[in-house]
């Protein structure tokens, strides 16, 4: 291996990738547009939704239900401190649940009057479709306004009785949130920002990798770079660091993209939860370790990714293979998503992907155990060898590079 012919080899990738007008488009161009748009639709589509579900929901009365006593009795009692809940009048209730025309329908015992009069309880059946999300998300507003009708009319029964209502609450519950606003804006990003690394540092290389073995083979270029003075081991090294730089570059300009969605509105990464992300402090080694962990992920997927497209046969093949190694990058940042920070498991910080996952995890958790940290390390220096090795071994053997 000669470090010249690395260097030369190195410079001359990324040379052709910057001059790849298309792909500095799709790889750096787009991802800064295409990011903060897709957050802050998403994150606007879920508030709005949040927001029309609170605000506007509709009710109707079963046929059997639709009475001026009932009607005054939803108007006057049960929805009256409710201005988000409106009754309105329809044909047919079943199918304006089915025209989102109404949320949610009521339908009232028939005896329920006498029941009321005698102090019994009676039944209001909530008819809604689950397949709609409206209908579903308002059951809650409704039952709400229920129960707090159902709190007026037993204070008023105690009263008729003499009868102090505080003994219906033998217990008041007062929340104290041990956490400051910066510790749950960190608690947001450890379940967001994990896996969308992930999925940036597994598709960063993909189009490089692709181009720089298959591509080559394609346009019959491959060959004649072989027969230069330049090792294999060489020539691997120049294209395996070109693509490790691209890599980054793609994931530097993708979380540019996240920061300018975040700068524009600031609720678009939280997804509407209401959360504003704010200020918070990690120590300084923390901080260090992740991102070095974060590159050794880089670096091993960037392995992966030449050792596939060297064993492809064409350009289309090697595609399909890095296209397939994005969605399993993706399977355990999905599948912890939920996981906190002080549930993770010590083996999962030598897991491949996991290690890293569970390292920003941790990080952003405030829950830092730095001999983890260094097992994750540790465990990712392994990985970044082995991927290494594997892409070397491949470049190395003729019915590979040439097979047919």
């Amino acid at each position: 291996m000669n470090l010249r012919h690395i260097w030369i080899v190195f410079t001359k990738e990324v040379k052709d990738i910057v001059r790849d007008r298309k792909t500095i488009i799709t790889s750096i161009v787009v991802p800064m547009v295409i990011i903060p748009l897709l957050s802050m639709l998403a994150g606007g589509s879920v508030q709005n939704m949040q927001n029309d579900i609170a605000q506007n929901v509709t009710i109707a009365l079963s046929q059997e239900s639709n009475t001026k006593e009932i009607r005054d009795l939803v108007k006057n009692e049960i929805i009256a401190d409710f201005p988000n809940i409106s009754l309105i009048d329809v044909d047919d209730p079943v199918a304006a649940i089915t025209d989102s025309k109404v949320r949610i329908v009521l339908d009232f015992e028939k005896d329920y009057k006498s029941k009321l009069e005698k102090s019994k309880p009676f039944v209001i059946k909530l008819i809604y479709d689950k397949s709609q999300t409206k209908s579903e998300g308002s059951i809650g507003i409704i039952a709400e306004a229920i129960n707090a009708f159902n709190g007026r009319i037993v204070k008023d029964r105690l009263a008729t009785v003499g009868i102090d209502d505080e003994i219906l609450e033998p217990v008041k519950i007062e929340e104290d949130n041990i956490a400051n606003e910066g510790k749950t804006s960190l608690s947001i990003l450890s379940m967001i920002l994990p896996i969308m690394l992930v999925i940036l540092i597994s598709a960063g290389g993909t189009a490089p990798a692709t181009d720089l073995v298959a591509g080559e083979k394609e346009r019959n270029t491959f060959e004649p770079l072989l027969t230069t003075k330049s090792s294999r081991s060489s020539l691997l090294i120049g294209k395996y660091l070109a693509i490790t730089l691209f890599s980054f570059v793609s994931v530097i300009t993708s979380i540019m993209g996240m920061a300018l969605g975040l700068i524009i509105d600031p609720g678009s990464i939280t997804m509407g939860t209401g959360t504003q992300i704010s200020a918070f402090s990690i120590p300084g080694a923390a901080i260090a370790l992740i991102l070095l962990i974060a590159t050794l992920m880089g670096m091993t997927f960037a392995g992966i990714q030449i050792a596939l497209s060297t064993y492809a046969k064409s350009f289309r093949e090697a595609q399909t293979y890095l296209s397939f190694l994005i969605i399993v990058a993706m399977i355990p940042g999905y599948a912890t998503i939920l996981m906190q920070p002080n549930e993770i498991p010590l083996y999962m910080f030598v897991v491949p992907v996991l290690n890293t996952i569970s390292a920003f995890k941790m990080v952003l958790g405030l829950n830092i155990n730095y001999t983890y940290l260094i097992l994750a390390l540790a465990s990712s220096v392994v990985y970044v060898i082995i991927s290494l090795k594997i892409a070397l071994s491949l470049f190395k053997r003729e019915n590979v590079l040439f097979r047919s």
